[in-house]
């Protein structure tokens, strides 16, 4: 595949996209396919399978469909693409490097004390609505994010500690590697190549990592965490601490709702904005935030020195 190597940037951004959907209807296929001949399970029988996500018996078949999905869309893609875009892939996908100690400790602490304002821009999400004409559309959005909540629930639904590591893996490490492998590791790359401009790069990759989630009602909170897994790539150089990030803010909500059953969606989404304790926690998470930040990005040189000096590969 030369011609990939030698095809403009722009170029290689679409044939990235044409991948991943290429990718993901022919892991779909497989996964059919292991169903019908393992299991003589018909097409319309293991639709009717996935679509009842309710009964615990029916669960093994939507998780074995999402680890697929994850595979053949967001981790395969990623590995194959890079081999052929550059001698180094892993270098190519900013994994040949760790991260220097002291910064992994700072994104970890950004993770954890930047919840309330990512919790106050969901409020703020979901409180947004459309002009009247386009009501049917909303009704849809309201309808399909209310489904994805149930099957989100069903999805998790654990009283084992088997069943929650099992959920970790499906849910934060398959998502934190395959999401960032493809969206920071190679289509970040491939955009500021073509912009020239990091800030673009790093903000239309956030948007289409926001919008394949297909939610709209958590789009502003989850293009907010997709700019900040891109701004901690650009300024360290070191795709690991976008994949740890993702990882420890997806896991958070995995264990925090398998010891409360709750934290998929808000309690209160007509509750105003401005006049909440919520909004006031907001202000200080995001204090200490820009705080965390700021610090990291006035010590980006010293900390790539470091890790420069850590070469892993």
């Amino acid at each position: 595949m030369k011609f990939l190597r030698e095809a403009t940037p722009f170029t290689q951004v679409i044939f990235t996209l044409i991948v991943i959907l290429v990718g993901g209807v022919l892991i779909s296929l497989l996964g059919f396919l292991v169903c019908r001949i393992g299991m003589g399970l018909s097409f319309e029988a293991l639709s009717r399978i996935l679509e009842n996500f309710n009964q615990p018996e029916n669960l093994g078949f939507l998780k074995f469909f999402q680890i697929l999905q994850t595979l053949g869309m967001f981790i395969l893609p990623p590995l194959i693409l890079a081999y052929y875009l550059d001698d180094k892939p892993f270098q190519f996908l900013s994994l040949n490097q760790k991260p220097a100690g002291i910064v992994l400790a700072l994104v970890c602490a950004v993770i954890l004390v930047g919840g309330p304002v990512i919790e106050w821009v969901s409020l703020l999400n979901q409180q947004l609505v459309l002009p009247s004409w386009m009501s049917p559309l909303e009704d849809w959005m309201h309808a399909s994010e209310d489904q994805a909540t149930e099957i989100t629930k069903a999805f998790l639904s654990t009283k084992s500690i088997g069943g929650l590591l099992g959920n970790l893996f499906i849910v934060a490490v398959l998502p934190a590697i395959g999401e960032e492998l493809l969206f920071r590791g190679l289509l970040q790359k491939l955009i500021k190549k073509m912009t020239g401009n990091p800030h673009w790069a790093i903000w239309v990759t956030a948007i289409l990592f926001s919008a394949l989630h297909l939610q709209f009602f958590g789009f502003l909170p989850r293009l907010l965490l997709g700019a900040l897994f891109g701004y901690l790539l650009e300024w360290t150089g070191t795709l690991w601490l976008p994949i740890i990030a993702h990882f420890i803010n997806n896991s958070a909500g995995v264990v925090v709702f398998f010891f409360t059953g709750d934290g998929l969606e808000n309690e209160q989404p007509d509750a105003p904005l401005f006049n909440n304790p919520l909004f006031l926690w907001a202000i200080v998470s995001g204090v200490m935030v820009w705080i965390l930040l700021r610090y990291l990005y006035l010590n980006r040189l010293e900390h790539q020195e470091i890790r420069r000096e850590t070469d892993i590969l």
